[in-house]
């Protein structure tokens, strides 16, 4: 099993952002003056939007995916929409050992990333996303499925799902969880270089900013910092692991970074889990 990337992650104050272009430059100058000493770090260009897209999370009543392991995530844009299964998990195997590959005949390949959460809390993701039906009205959310068969029909691990030890109907019903929907807006910078003792290029990594946003007046609700970087082959060295794990620590020391926000997955479900 080949990790392909990490990916170090943290919460942010998302008031912040009730001023958008302010926060973000304040931000971006608050990363790049916690990492001026990195000697292993050097950060330069600016966080840049990406976009935006809509994002719900899809579940039966009883919440059976999510006590399963399971996410199933929906999002969409102007003329596209996609679904995304993913098993996280602390426990390396249980992830991997995860079978969400999509349903013979549709694209869209698993990929294996790690996830570091502070203060360096590891958890493994094993997921795959396929391509969905676009909305013929604009504004209005894409289909979606509607039972446990129409998700079957995507990724068939569903079908082999149990609920209070049965297995899981086809009949019963999905819904968006909490009836929530955000509005998820992107800015990115690739303008990161981690430096190794040997005479390998630095590793290139990618800044994200993403807030939440929900409502008319597109009140901030989660704010969630990360970057990432990509295996050779599945392996990092240990001095660009080093390297990366001293800028995420450089990075809960933010004056914006907050330790006891609720994460997206938290928002979204409220059951009190750590995820």
């Amino acid at each position: 099993m080949k990790i392909e990337s990490r990916e170090y992650k943290l919460l942010i104050d998302h008031s912040l952002f009730r001023h958008r272009s302010e926060a973000v430059n304040e931000i971006w100058r608050e990363i790049r003056h916690a990492a001026k000493d990195l000697p292993a770090v050097r950060i330069k260009g600016e966080l840049k939007l990406a976009g935006t897209r809509m994002a719900r999370f899809l579940d039966t009543p009883d919440f059976t995916f999510r006590r399963n392991g399971l996410l199933l995530r929906q999002r969409w844009g102007e003329g596209s929409s996609e679904l995304t299964l993913k098993c996280r998990s602390e426990d390396l195997f249980l992830a991997f050992g995860t079978d969400v590959t999509p349903a013979k005949g549709l694209a869209g390949k698993a990929k294996f990333e790690e996830d570091i959460a502070p203060p360096f809390l590891s958890r493994f993701s094993h997921s795959a996303t396929v391509a969905g039906l676009v909305s013929d009205k604009p504004g209005k959310p894409p289909k979606a499925p509607a039972t446990v068969a129409d998700a079957e029909e995507v990724f068939p691990v569903i079908g082999t799902l149990s609920s209070d030890e049965r297995t899981l109907h086809g009949k019963i019903e999905i819904r968006t969880v909490q009836g929530i929907e955000v509005k998820e807006t992107v800015w990115t910078s690739d303008t990161i270089e981690i430096r190794v003792d040997d005479e390998s290029k630095p590793l290139k990594a990618s800044f994200a900013a993403i807030l939440w946003t929900r409502g008319p007046s597109e009140t901030p609700v989660i704010a969630e910092l990360s970057f990432k970087i990509r295996t050779l082959d599945g392996y990092l060295s240990r001095s660009a692991a080093a390297g990366a794990r001293s800028l995420h620590r450089a990075l809960q020391g933010l004056d914006s970074y907050r330790s006891d926000a609720r994460t997206k997955t938290e928002y979204v479900y409220r059951d009190g889990g750590r995820d």
